[in-house]
């Protein structure tokens, strides 16, 4: 059998990439705004003060929901928000941002029952 000389094989017999293979070696840092993103610390800009900016939901209402706060609820309300900033009035304001509700409503049942590092349950 022959083997591939990107690939070394680390404790346990278990493959690993050889670091000449992506130039780096083991020890290499990673930038803060690099490890906060992959580590899911980054602050999504969620404001439940105001308005609860962010939550899955029509604002404060429909507490049954419960209160999750996601990244696709929040870029939803971003862009109402802008609607209504740039003088639309709010039922355009809402209309304008109907391509971005399927994606917010699907992310309550991720946030829901499969949170995600982005999402946040108050």
């Amino acid at each position: 059998m022959r083997s591939n000389p990107a690939i070394a094989r680390g404790p346990g017999l278990v493959p690993a990439v050889h670091p000449r293979v992506w130039g780096t070696t083991m020890l290499d840092t990673i930038a803060g705004a690099c490890l906060t993103a992959v580590t899911g610390g980054a602050d999504p800009g969620y404001n439940p003060a105001d308005n609860a900016l962010g939550r899955v939901g029509p604002g404060r209402g429909w507490s049954w929901l419960g209160n999750y706060y996601t990244p696709e609820a929040l870029a939803h309300d971003q862009a109402v928000r802008g609607n209504l900033a740039r003088g639309d009035n709010p039922i355009l304001a809402h209309v304008e941002a109907l391509p971005k509700l399927p994606a917010a409503i699907g992310s309550y049942f991720r946030a829901r029952f499969h949170p995600g590092p982005d999402d946040m349950r108050r």
